[in-house]
């Protein structure tokens, strides 16, 4: 038993890291430049009318300008009534429109065909063809440490959605797989998928998908017990830098790797100079190749979210906003927390954010804006 496991196993690696890269898909390829519009800085909540408890917002830009929003949601983390919800914001309207659930527990354990005891992040990104691909985590035994991912894809903007399938990521049991970073593409067409490990360590990894959500090579991104949730920001065909959670001994930093041969191959992460207390962080690519990382702005605690803008691709870091953090020390139920960074077709930048954990916050600035506070 013990040699035919060893034998799948391998072969399972042979076919996961058999595949060379195909570079990744150059962000100059499907983005618009910034328009020269007055500068301006917009926030509002999601409505949620729904859940107790929200977090980890995901979003994706729709065909003619308009997103749709990601979360989980229910009377607390990990409880058994968590749903995926979802909403759809108008720029030109300026507001969203009311939730509604995406998929339940109960739904997903029967259409996967198992028993399914919580759900968790949701990711999503938007291919070539405009078909909607949405990854989100469930947990059939255990903590989020025996997570698995799945996948479900829509082909009309998020209206209706394909029953979710479930990824195979590892040949041992395919548990402690998660997600949270943004989805991209390869020059390929391929998917890749940052993802991360909670069991026997803490780790992240890199997954490519092929046009049917298979699993098709996989890159090991960091090793230990201290880094996970990677969000992989591509700025060339073959460079990209990548950040993680750091949930290791003091000093508390975010992480950073880097790659130069379309991720094959990822340097050893090292600690950046902003602070990190053991949280998610969200980067995005700017215009002319700048980065924008957005991280809570502390070693201890998550009541400040902040926004950092780099010009040598994460190097050194300016602090350029607070998004939060003004409120009293003396109130701990304060969280502003697992922000997602997007940049839409017109350069305007988005950030969603978990929000005390009752509410997901938006926050939509265009160029302008930024510029103004550098």
């Amino acid at each position: 038993m013990i040699a035919a496991i060893g034998v799948f196993g391998g072969l399972f690696f042979q076919a996961f890291t058999s595949r060379p890269s195909a570079g990744f898909l150059p962000p100059g390829a499907h983005a618009r430049s910034a328009s020269a519009a007055a500068p301006f800085y917009r926030s509002q909540f999601i409505p949620n009318t729904s859940a107790q408890s929200v977090h980890s917002a995901a979003a994706v830009e729709l065909a003619g300008g308009r997103l749709r929003a990601f979360w989980y949601g229910g009377t607390r983390e990990g409880a058994a009534d968590v749903a995926i919800y979802t909403a759809v914001y108008a720029p030109n309207a300026g507001g969203w429109s009311p939730e509604r659930v995406v998929i339940a527990r109960a739904d997903a354990q029967r259409q996967l065909g198992r028993y399914i005891r919580k759900l968790g992040n949701p990711v999503v990104t938007r291919d070539r063809g405009g078909r909607l691909w949405l990854f989100f985590v469930s947990v059939s035994v255990g903590g989020w440490s025996g997570s698995a991912i799945n996948s479900m894809v829509s082909e009309d903007q998020g209206e209706t959605w394909s029953p979710p399938q479930r990824l195979i990521a590892s040949p041992f049991l395919n548990v402690s797989t998660l997600v949270k970073g943004p989805p991209f593409f390869f020059f390929d067409g391929t998917i890749g998928l940052p993802v991360y490990h909670e069991l026997l360590g803490k780790f992240g990894e890199l997954l490519r998908l092929d046009g049917d959500g298979h699993v098709v090579h996989k890159t090991r991104l960091s090793r230990g017990r201290s880094s996970l949730q990677p969000v992989i920001v591509p700025w060339s065909q073959t460079e990209a830098v990548g950040f993680m959670r750091y949930a290791g001994d003091p000093p508390g930093r975010v992480l950073m790797t880097r790659t130069t041969d379309g991720g094959e191959h990822w340097s050893p992460p090292v600690k950046t100079e902003l602070p990190n207390p053991n949280a998610a962080v969200g980067g995005v690519l700017l215009a002319d190749d700048r980065l924008l990382l957005a991280f809570n702005n502390s070693q201890n605690d998550r009541r400040d979210l902040t926004l950092a803008y780099s010009t040598d691709h994460g190097t050194t870091w300016r602090i350029v906003h607070a998004l939060e953090g003004s409120g009293s020390r003396q109130e701990p139920e304060q969280e502003y927390s697992y922000p997602w960074l997007l940049r839409d077709g017109a350069g305007d930048v988005h950030v969603l954010y978990t929000w005390n954990r009752t509410r997901i916050k938006h926050v939509h600035f265009n160029p302008a804006w930024l510029e103004k506070r550098l």
